[in-house]
């Protein structure tokens, strides 16, 4: 029986898989293509520091990979200026990623390959829509979470950096300067939050299937569009019981984030000016992930917290700590650094942004305190009752292994690939 074919519009190579998002690509591809028999086509934008080289390194899972246009400054300029500002068309993000060019490309390359499936990564590329209205193939949204919400939670955030974070490459240089005033801010952070809950209900009418992470944001756009959203969540790969054998390290704390991402910077700042000073125990606290030079700097006089860059391997890292700590101060969607910790038998103490979407009870598979005291306090009880912490973390592993392993969450596409 001939393979169907799946085309996949990306914002980026899901290879290697370094960050959430990528991981549910990658998986999300890989498991379509094993489980449905479908061969994989990737156009993809590249994100800061991938290159025409990364195709080589393609998963063999993937039978083609196109790249997309670079999109020049006239046209990011053009596309803010009538889509975002004037016609409040599209979101900022829509505007960036967004040429004639890329439209041309995408319309060629679907009639070429004449798939039978038409995916689009998130609202950012979801305008791309009019490339391959044409086509018979069923269009699915993969919207991953529902930004609007995110950045409404990040306007009422008590901490919030720089809003531009990973388009700060793609934004003209005085925009940048622009939205690092506080004002400015938050004025563009209001817009961007409208305008993406009117794209996202705009798209999601006009895509015959819609994915979130989340049951919760599922439900939140089924009840104004009936039937249209499904629940795909993120998933986890078992670690092997040989990796878990890491003794932890006395009074050790984790944490994992890029901390190029405005969300994981904010959370970073809450944790350590006004989570740690509340903890009685000595702690250390280990942040694992992408770190830029100014970040370090900010935090270096602080002996108690230790900054690894990003690593190749999770597991060895997080099994050293006692407790994972990782509450979110803002985000929507599952968050799969929670998952993670949770299938490695770590304890975790989260707060009820981190929680959200996660099939697991407070007491029960892990923690959930969302004020900085009660965090604090948590975590001492933990530090103090080690046998009750690893108790609730080997029930939190069980729980992930059974709703969470990837083999299960592949069966969510059989609404969508059938």
């Amino acid at each position: 029986m001939k393979n169907k074919k799946l085309l996949f519009v990306t914002t980026r190579l899901f290879w290697p898989t370094d960050s959430g998002r990528k991981l549910s690509l990658y998986y999300y591809c890989k498991g379509i293509h094993e489980k449905y028999n479908c061969d994989i086509y990737i156009y993809s934008f590249l994100e800061s520091g991938q290159t025409e080289k990364d195709i080589e390194k393609k998963p063999e899972f993937i039978k083609d990979v196109r790249l997309a246009k670079p999109i020049g400054k006239i046209d990011k300029i053009q596309n803010l200026a009538t889509k975002t500002l004037v016609t409040r068309k599209w979101p900022i993000q829509c505007s960036l990623y967004y040429s004639r060019q890329n439209s041309e490309q995408i319309k060629k390359y679907c009639d070429e390959i004449q798939p039978d499936y038409i995916f689009t990564d998130m609202i950012r590329t979801s305008m791309y829509y009019d490339a391959f209205r044409h086509s018979r193939a069923l269009k699915v949204l993969d919207m991953d979470d529902l930004l609007s919400a995110r950045y409404e939670r990040q306007l009422h955030a008590m901490y919030k950096s720089n809003i531009s974070g990973q388009y700060s490459g793609r934004l003209p240089g005085i925009i940048n300067k622009l939205i690092g005033n506080q004002m400015v801010r938050d004025a563009v952070l209001t817009m961007e939050r409208d305008l993406t809950a009117k794209a996202e209900i705009h798209y999601s009418k006009l895509y015959d299937k819609v994915i979130f992470v989340s049951a919760v944001e599922t439900a939140y756009l089924n009840k104004k569009l009936p039937g249209k959203t499904i629940t795909i969540p993120v998933g986890i790969n078992a670690v092997p019981e040989r990796e878990l054998a890491i003794t932890p390290e006395k009074y050790l704390l984790s944490y994992v984030g890029n901390l190029k991402v405005a969300a994981n910077v904010d959370t970073l700042h809450w944790i350590i000016s006004d989570i740690l000073p509340k903890i009685h125990h000595n702690v250390k606290f280990m942040v694992i992930g992408k770190c830029p030079d100014d970040i370090k700097e900010k935090y270096k006089g602080n002996n108690h917290v230790i900054f690894t860059g990003r690593v190749d391997n999770l597991v060895e890292y997080i099994r050293k700590s006692q407790i994972f700590l990782s509450p979110i101060l803002y985000g929507t969607g599952i968050k799969t650094k929670i998952l993670e910790a949770m299938s490695m038998g770590v304890p975790v103490v989260t707060n009820d942004v981190g929680a959200e979407g996660i099939a697991a009870d407070d007491g029960k598979e892990f923690w959930v305190r969302n004020d900085s005291i009660a965090i604090a306090e948590q975590v001492d009880y933990l530090l103090e009752h080690y046998d009750v912490a690893l108790r609730v973390a080997e029930a939190g592993k069980k729980l992930v292994e059974d709703k969470y392993e990837w083999n299960r969450i592949w069966e969510g596409f059989q609404e969508v690939l059938t």
